[in-house]
C-alpha cells in the first residue's frame, strides 16, 4: 500500500487504522489461531484449539478447545442478498459472547459494518453469515458463512498492512 506523505486527514486516518489493527491483534486477541468451527449443537460455534486470549494486553487463563462457546441459534436468518458479521468474544473468565453488525450486501461490507469493539473482552474471531443463513440448520453455520480466527483484515476500523511505502509528494 502506498500512502502519500501529504500530511492530509486521509493519511492520518490510514495510519490510525493501521495502529488500531496492530493494537487489537496484539492486545485484545489471541496469539494463536483458535480454529473456529461448528459446535455440536445447531447454531453454535466452537474453538477447536487451546488459546490464551488477551484482554487489554493481559493474558487470560488458557481457553481449552470449547464446544458450543457461541450460541447464535436465536439470531434472525439472513436474507437472500445479505451478509451479517459477528465479533466472537471471550471475557476475563473466558465466557463466550458475540455482537452483530448491521447487514451488508457483500462479506466485505458486513465486515466493515461491525460495531465498535468492546475493550473489556478478547476478540477470538469473527463469523460472517452468508446469504440466506439459517441459524438453526443442523448442517452447521460453517457451511453457510465464513469463520475468521482472530481479527480479519477488512474488519471495521482495522487495517493492517505490513508493506507500507511512503511516497514523497
Amino acid at each position: 500500500m502506498n500512502v502519500r506523505k501529504t500530511g492530509g486527514r486521509g493519511e492520518l486516518d490510514t495510519y490510525a487504522d493501521i495502529l488500531r489493527g496492530v493494537m487489537y491483534r496484539t492486545q485484545s486477541s489471541c496469539a494463536a489461531s483458535p480454529g473456529i468451527g461448528d459446535g455440536t449443537t445447531a447454531g453454535n460455534l466452537r474453538t477447536t484449539a487451546a488459546v490464551v486470549p488477551n484482554v487489554n494486553g493481559v493474558p487470560n487463563a488458557s481457553l481449552a478447545s470449547t464446544d458450543d462457546l457461541w450460541d447464535l441459534s436465536a439470531e434472525t436468518d439472513t436474507g437472500a442478498a445479505e451478509f451479517r458479521a459477528y465479533w466472537l468474544y471471550v471475557d476475563n473468565a473466558n465466557a463466550g459472547s458475540f455482537v452483530a453488525g448491521t447487514a451488508g450486501t457483500t462479506e466485505a461490507e458486513a465486515l466493515q459494518a461491525l460495531p465498535a469493539l468492546d475493550a473489556a473482552k478478547s476478540i477470538v474471531g469473527v463469523y460472517v453469515a452468508g446469504v440466506a443463513t439459517d441459524f438453526n440448520d443442523p448442517g452447521g453455520l460453517d457451511a453457510q458463512g465464513t469463520a475468521f480466527d482472530r481479527v480479519p483484515d477488512g474488519a471495521a476500523g482495522v487495517q493492517v498492512d505490513t508493506d507500507i511505502t511512503l511516497v514523497a509528494s
